[in-house]
């Protein structure tokens, strides 16, 4: 069995990010759920938290959590509304982690610190020949 215990910043990461559901997301998770859309004004709490960006260092306007921290993130948001997990979760890693791993500095600059701070929301199309997506 591998020994494993969470760092004392990931301990806070994870405390900060569950007292935030349990106050901001899970009282209007239905009202999500209901609307089938995350509300811009949590989209902008989420960002100034360096929520939507968590893997992203700081100076792309990320949290600089690291993969684990993304992990943490993910986990506490989906316990209180997993529609709002998975918005996090199309937003970073299909929508802005293509440019932070592949884009240019003048790329990342434009884009991925107001994708990081929630001033744009990040989106990925795909389309495959002879099949649907």
């Amino acid at each position: 069995m591998v020994e494993f215990e969470l760092s004392e910043e990931q301990k806070m990461l994870r405390e900060m990010v569950r007292d935030f559901t349990n106050t901001e997301i899970k009282p209007i998770a239905r009202q999500i759920d209901e609307q089938e859309r995350v509300p811009r004004e949590l989209i902008n709490k989420l960002g100034e938290l360096g929520l939507l960006g968590a893997v992203f260092p700081t100076e792309y306007g990320g949290g600089g959590f690291g993969e684990l921290g993304y992990c943490l993130v993910q986990e506490e948001i989906g316990r209180g509304c997993l529609a709002t997990s998975t918005f996090i979760g199309a937003h970073q890693s299909i929508g802005s982690n293509a440019i932070y791993i592949g884009g240019s500095e003048f790329l990342k600059k434009k884009y991925l610190t107001p994708l990081a701070e929630g001033k744009l929301i990040g989106a990925f199309a795909l389309t495959e020949t002879l099949a649907g997506s």
